[in-house]
């Protein structure tokens, strides 16, 4: 039987924030960052079960904070690694999957991601093998080679990538296999997808499913969580 995994990648420790707690525990309105996105694929008939990547020293945390918010869905909580590439393979062998099961990757730090967005992508990645969503770029970009300018691609070919990240787990397991066989370091699984050969769906996303990195990003993540609440509860 075919089944769908929601992988709540919460590894990192979010120094970029300049805060001893991992971004993905801050609260965000009234829950902490990562209940967000846990909810959500919680809430989902399409979502089986839940997996979620936490550092190790957190996981005590991470089981407390499951357990507070009603997450009935968590499977299993996975040490991370020391990379995004390392926390997504140790979801992958963290326990057996069927080849037709399809997985679906998402960043903790983006906590404002859609249901319907993901509908579409497990959708999608259910048909074509790999989905993932994506934003056109609104600004140009350059590329810079030694504090000069190299080029400046055309910016209506040009997309940031999001998560959430959806394959068919005989899919993303060859494609990790090939990266450690060649040494290939990626920032994001559909580099690995594309790099084994495979095509991946492009799902059209939203920038308000930005990812939150920076002091300026987690301050207006708590306006718009403050925004919510008080439609929620007028």
């Amino acid at each position: 039987m075919e089944r769908t995994f929601a992988i709540i990648l919460a590894g990192g420790r979010g120094l970029r924030l300049n805060n001893r707690v991992p971004k993905q525990f801050l609260s965000l309105g009234d829950k902490p960052v990562i209940v967000w996105s846990l909810e959500l694929c919680d809430a989902l008939p399409e979502i089986d079960a839940i997996l979620t990547v936490i550092p190790d020293e957190f996981i005590p945390e991470a089981e407390r904070i499951a357990h507070a918010h009603n997450i009935h869905k968590i499977m299993r909580i996975i040490p991370g690694g020391s990379t995004r590439q390392e926390s997504a393979y140790n979801a992958l062998i963290s326990m057996h999957f069927s080849d037709n099961d399809t997985l679906v990757f998402h960043d903790a730090a983006r906590p404002f991601i859609r249901p319907d967005m993901m509908r579409t992508c497990i959708a999608e990645a259910k048909i074509h093998g790999g989905a993932a969503v994506y934003v056109p770029v609104q600004d140009t970009i350059a590329e810079i080679k030694d504090d000069f300018v190299v080029s400046v691609p055309q910016r209506d070919r040009m997309y940031y990538a999001q998560t959430p990240q959806a394959f068919r787990f005989s899919i993303i397991s060859r494609a990790h296999e090939i990266a450690l066989s060649n040494s290939i370091s990626t920032t994001d699984d559909v580099s690995l997808v594309l790099s084994a050969g495979y095509k991946v769906k492009m799902i059209e996303g939203d920038f308000s499913n930005f990812k939150i990195t920076t002091d300026f990003d987690y301050q207006a993540a708590c306006r718009i969580a403050e925004t919510i609440h008080r439609k929620e509860h007028p």
